[in-house]
């Protein structure tokens, strides 16, 4: 029986854990999403590091949304000059609405044009 209730704590873990952190990709650009205060947002880009880009521009309202840490980035297939994702957090800490820009184009020369851009409404409310 103890071990039953051991492996039943460990299977729901993920499901308990999913509901604090929110995962967005790119296909989500343009859309609105809630967050509750204290709750993760994790954004997951395409990007290819052996080409010179990167996602340079970021613009959100840093009193609505923080970011956790610098951007992390890994590789998709494994194939060297294949296309990986850059992961970022961000941890919603007070209510209100903001817009997150992201900008994907050579991290050597920000006046170039982007290649990508990357749109998310942000609301974030109370905890229940």
């Amino acid at each position: 029986m103890k071990k039953y209730l051991i492996f039943t704590l460990f299977a729901l873990l993920p499901l308990i854990y999913g509901c604090k952190e929110k995962l967005v990709k790119y296909e989500n650009s343009g859309e609105t999403i809630h967050l509750m205060i204290d709750q993760i947002l994790k954004v997951h880009l395409p990007s290819n590091a052996s080409t010179g880009n990167d996602w340079r521009k970021t613009a959100y309202d840093d009193k609505i949304i923080d970011r956790l840490g610098k951007p992390n980035y890994m590789l998709g297939d494994g194939s060297v000059g294949g296309e990986g994702v850059t992961m970022f957090r961000f941890k919603a800490i007070k209510t209100g609405e903001t817009k997150l820009v992201m900008e994907y184009g050579n991290k050597y020369d920000s006046d170039k044009e982007a290649l990508k851009v990357f749109e998310l409404n942000i609301i974030v409310v109370p905890k229940r």
